[in-house]
């Protein structure tokens, strides 16, 4: 029997007590830090999920759950005569959110790197060699990756299932197309560098190819002084 199966079992056993009219005041007691264990378990159900689905896509290895077992046991244990007092629930509690924690962290830092290491796999450098529309799909593509890649709070199923999904789907369009060339690359470079270049140093012809591939798009001017 698992640690929810044992709150629900606690949880019919304190109904029957109010049902009854023995120990109203004991029995909403234990209803109510029943339903705080469940709602923490729920939690860490998640995230054990999570850990699982990081697994399966070779991201994490198989995570360590063996302290759940062992805090399933002590709470049996506690709570096999009568209802459990706060301090049971408590002490469960604790090491509940301690478990979810823990992998919490570990699932978020094997996602992150996880991740990061398959967009840099993509050839995103090849976009601007997409058809028009294909290109606008792409760059919400990038768009989509990066945000389930650092969502704030935490990685969840749904970031992952989003992120394989486009990630397949911008990997396909990419996958055979040529490379841009080799001096639109170069003024690439050129125009990241810090300092940048000042307008006077930008060609028309440099202005021009920008344009050719919509990377003008994606440049912005900034004047400087007075």
């Amino acid at each position: 029997m698992s640690v929810y199966d044992k709150a629900v079992q606690l949880q019919n056993r304190a109904r029957l007590i109010a049902a009854g009219a023995v120990g109203e005041k004991e029995a909403a007691r234990v209803l109510g830090r029943t339903k705080e264990l469940r709602a923490s378990l729920v939690d860490l159900g998640n995230q054990v999920e999570i850990s699982r689905t990081l697994e399966g896509l070779e991201a994490a290895h198989r995570p360590d759950l063996s302290s759940i077992d062992t805090a399933r046991t002590a709470f049996m244990r506690k709570a096999a005569n009568g209802l459990p007092s706060d301090t049971v629930f408590n002490t469960a509690r604790k090491k509940v959110q301690e478990i979810t924690d823990r992998l919490k962290a570990d699932n978020n830092a094997a996602w992150s790197a996880w991740a990061a290491a398959q967009t840099a796999d993509l050839p995103l450098a090849r976009i601007p060699m997409l058809a028009a529309n294909e290109r606008v799909k792409a760059r919400s593509r990038q768009v989509e990756l990066q945000q389930a890649a650092n969502r704030k709070g935490g990685v969840t199923k749904a970031d992952i299932t989003l992120f394989t999904s486009t990630y397949a789907a911008l990997a396909e369009s990419l996958h055979g197309k040529s490379e841009p060339p080799r001096e639109l690359l170069d003024l690439l470079e050129r125009l990241e560098k810090r300092p940048g270049p000042t307008l006077h140093d930008v060609t028309d012809e440099d202005i021009a190819l920008l344009r050719e591939f919509e990377m003008d798009l994606h440049i912005t001017l900034q004047r400087t002084g007075a």
